[in-house]
């Protein structure tokens, strides 16, 4: 827990000594007040029978006095008991003391609030990255289970030695209903215009805060109205903005609509930091200024040779009759079929290059230039029909090159992508481990967890039974442990076996539906990622890499199973 103490200010309310709360909780040793405010006191204690440390929470007597609100906080601390996840400040106990303090007993972290950290100095952008990753992590753990926070803020966050985020202090949370509050709660600063509204809040706002977050970690401070762009603080790429945009933006529509897709987007934003930095020394050498004359005088020469290309492609039946000539001459001196050759080469490779370079290809000045050289080039060219310019010319791709770049097949680009693609290949591995990492697609875990409670269950019921019935339990019992398809329920089973299987086919298909929709989501959002790369990268002039990136995204939506660039090789073979 937060160790920042508030020594020298005055307590809001009578906070009870180290010494009462031992008398009020014997079981607990109780070692320090660590922190106090507005909503409570926190305690360092431990707990003598499993000897750990914990976190005790409590808070003024006043509120255990409103029945409404003892039972709604009792309701609230059974649901965050149940709130089992790494980013998240476990709940061990609560209760009511006999001087009336509701408290909670919780997971003690032993480390810094994210606030502290803020304000010891700036957070570089890869760790804020991943704090803010973890806290999306936690976010929608909870959200899953229908649990808001309604409070997210850098005192709510903290970071223990592993640096690993830990979301502390539930206390405003409540179920996901959609509703409308009477009273506007939270922390100004970080709450969403539907909260400071009375509006309909539901899993956005906790994003919203999340996104306010973000912004402090960048920046190290609070974002004002109008806001500041974060590039005014840090060397930063402006894609920040836009994703901070997004996270904050005053409608909830507009915003990321999980905690998950937010992540994603933030996962994509820090693995491209490399990307860019490469990107930015290849694209260096293209300005060329020392060499500017003489590209310029090769650009002339091209130009002049493709015109004389395109003179002779718009009569055809000329060309027959030029090579008649050149088959005809005698045989000259052989220096010019080579500089042409070049110039020919140097031609294609200037419009492969670019298509702005198109419409130079046909100006009006160079015309007459054009001319003259088809009048001197039957003359050079005996006897070189493989190697003369004409026929190379014809096989230039230069009046093809409207955009659609030569592409190939999307099993043939898949399997070289490792070599062709590596930024692509990269947010693959990313989004895999972002699969693996999602506890409500995997549920292998909670399969495990439900056969412990479902064999035990079986096994208390098989006293009494007949032995056609014990057969019954005990091959359900076998099949759940060996992990084998169950049997389908059969009238003549035992009542107590037909209540507890349904029971379990009830949990399982909620976890399963669980998993299906968290995994649309996941796959959505990333299939969306790299539909933004193509479009990036088809506004950048480079149509072949964006269709790369564009059969990506098409064979990802293809996918049942976690992405990933095997995945995808497999089913593009089975096509």
């Amino acid at each position: 827990m937060s160790e920042e103490s508030h020594a020298h200010h005055q307590p809001p309310f009578e906070v009870p000594s180290v010494e009462e709360m031992g008398a009020l909780l014997p079981q607990y040793e109780f070692e320090k007040l660590a922190a106090f405010g507005g909503m409570g006191a926190v305690y360092r204690a431990r707990q003598v029978s499993l000897e750990r440390p914990v976190a005790i929470k409590i808070l003024p007597p006043e509120f255990g006095m409103q029945e409404d609100f003892a039972e709604r906080f009792k309701a609230e601390a059974r649901a965050m008991a149940k709130l089992n996840h790494t980013h998240i400040v476990a709940v061990y106990d609560f209760g009511i003391t006999r001087a009336g303090h509701l408290y909670l007993v919780m997971e003690w972290v032993e480390g810094p609030t994210l606030h502290t950290m803020i304000h010891k100095g700036s957070v570089p952008v890869r760790t804020a990255a991943s704090l803010a990753m973890q806290l999306c992590e936690a976010l929608a753990y909870a959200h899953n289970h229908k649990i808001l926070h309604r409070d997210i803020k850098p005192g709510n966050i903290m970071v223990n030695e592993e640096g690993q985020v830990k979301v502390a202090d539930f206390g405003l949370a409540r179920p996901i209903t959609g509703e409308a509050e009477e009273n506007p709660y939270g922390t100004p600063d970080y709450a969403a215009p539907e909260i400071l509204n009375k509006g309909s809040v539901d899993q956005r706002a906790d994003i919203f805060a999340a996104g306010i977050v973000l912004y402090e970690m960048l920046t190290g401070r609070v974002p004002q109205q109008p806001r500041r762009s974060v590039q005014e603080y840090a060397p930063l790429s402006k894609r920040w903005d836009e994703l901070i945009d997004k996270a904050t933006h005053a409608d909830q529509s507009l915003r990321f609509q999980d905690a998950n897709e937010l992540r994603a987007n933030i996962a994509l934003l820090i693995n491209q930091a490399q990307a860019v930095s490469v990107v930015a020394v290849d694209e260096k050498p293209k300005p060329a200024m020392p060499l500017q004359p003489l590209h310029l005088a090769l650009i002339g020469v091209a130009v002049v040779v493709v015109g004389g290309f395109f003179a002779l492609r718009t009569n055809k039946t000329d060309v027959p009759a030029e090579k008649e000539t050149a088959n005809t001459q005698s045989e000259p001196a052989k220096p010019k079929p080579q500089p042409e050759k070049l110039k020919a080469e140097q031609t294609v490779r200037e419009a492969v290059k670019s298509e702005d370079s198109k419409p130079e290809v046909k100006p009006k000045e160079p015309e007459p230039e054009a001319k003259k050289m088809v009048a001197v080039m039957p003359a050079p060219e005996p006897k070189l029909e493989p190697t003369a310019p004409v026929p190379e010319m014809k096989a230039a791709p230069v009046p093809e090159m409207k955009g659609e770049p030569v592409v190939e097949k999307p099993e043939e680009m898949i399997r070289k992508l490792s070599e062709s693609d590596p930024e692509l290949v990269q947010m693959l591995a990313g989004f895999a481990s972002e699969w693996g990492a999602n506890e409500d697609i995997d549920i292998q875990p909670k399969l495990r967890d439900l056969a412990a409670k479902y064999i035990p269950a079986l096994q208390r019921n098989l006293t009494g039974l007949k032995p056609e019935q014990r057969d019954y339990l005990l091959s359900e019992i076998s099949h759940v442990a060996n992990r084998e398809t169950l049997d389908v329920p059969q009238e003549t089973w035992p009542p107590v076996l037909k209540t507890l299987r349904k029971a379990y086919d009830t949990q399982l298909e909620t976890m399963q539906a669980t998993a299906t929709e968290a995994a649309r989501k996941m796959r959505a959002a990333q299939i969306e990622l790299v539909a933004q790369k193509a479009r990036e990268r088809a506004a950048a002039g480079k149509m072949e890499e964006a269709k790369r990136a564009e059969i990506v995204a098409a064979e990802l939506a293809r996918l049942t199973a976690a992405p990933s660039l095997k995945a995808l090789q497999e089913v593009v073979s089975a096509k």
